[in-house]
């Protein structure tokens, strides 16, 4: 009995020792460097379809999947990725608060923001502010993962540069103005006089402008506006 467990134990050992050895050739065979990935997404399903986009290409490995930016810098403490893959818009910290700090306590890791709907102003931003990439979520596998290893070999891979299609940009000419003079301080009707435009004019933009930027009031959406990039200091 105890000749049987030797045996067994020697030839678990040896399985273990040569699917290492086969992992090791293998990657040496074929000159493969392994990237290293945390995703963050606040989106279970969208977490999971981009963990399997990255897991079936071998070069890739996700060392962990998150729900925002916060566990994202807690995973990057304990991993050391080379590449953070970063929803914009996320709870507890954005996708944008995230990079700032990935920047500033691991600069070596590369990070990519996906946006659900791609705006020219986010795009702008993410790049002002040091995003090795800005891709919509609705990429296939083979632009993502060829803008990782772009973005790994210290390169940039923004959409406005890749597609023909042009990105939505949130708010329309005349509503910007309209959320300029609200920047202002300015009264509606200060704001129709110095535009030209009649006052019913300027609240349908004002509901518009509340509505596109998700805010309660004027005070609100100037600030969201600032973060966007819309409007600049």
């Amino acid at each position: 009995m105890l000749g049987r467990r030797r045996k067994s134990a020697r030839n678990g050992a040896g399985i273990i020792f040569c699917a290492i050895h086969h992992h090791i050739l293998y990657h040496k065979c074929y000159n493969i460097t392994m990237i290293s990935v945390v995703i963050a997404d606040d989106h279970p399903m969208v977490r999971e379809g981009l963990e399997a986009m990255l897991t079936s290409a071998k070069e890739f490995t996700v060392a962990a999947t998150v729900s925002n930016g916060a566990a994202a810098l807690e995973a990057c403490a304990i991993h050391r990725p080379n590449l953070v893959l970063s929803d914009v818009r996320m709870p507890k910290m954005d996708g944008f608060m995230l990079l700032e700090q990935v920047k500033a306590i691991y600069p070596s890791t590369r990070l990519l923001l996906l946006a659900g709907m791609p705006l020219r102003e986010e795009e702008v931003r993410a790049r002002e502010m040091g995003a090795g990439g800005y891709l919509p979520k609705s990429v296939d596998q083979d632009v993502l993962t060829g803008a990782i290893r772009r973005i790994c070999e210290d390169k940039l891979y923004f959409a406005s540069e890749h597609f023909q299609e042009p990105m939505d940009s949130l708010l329309t000419a005349r509503e910007v103005d309209v959320l300029r003079g609200m920047a202002r301080g300015l009264q509606r009707e200060k704001i129709a006089q110095d535009l030209g435009i009649g006052l019913e004019s300027v609240k349908t933009h004002a509901r518009n402008i509340l509505a596109k930027l998700s805010a309660s009031n004027a005070t609100y959406a100037v600030a969201r506006a600032y973060e966007l990039g819309i409007l600049r200091a």
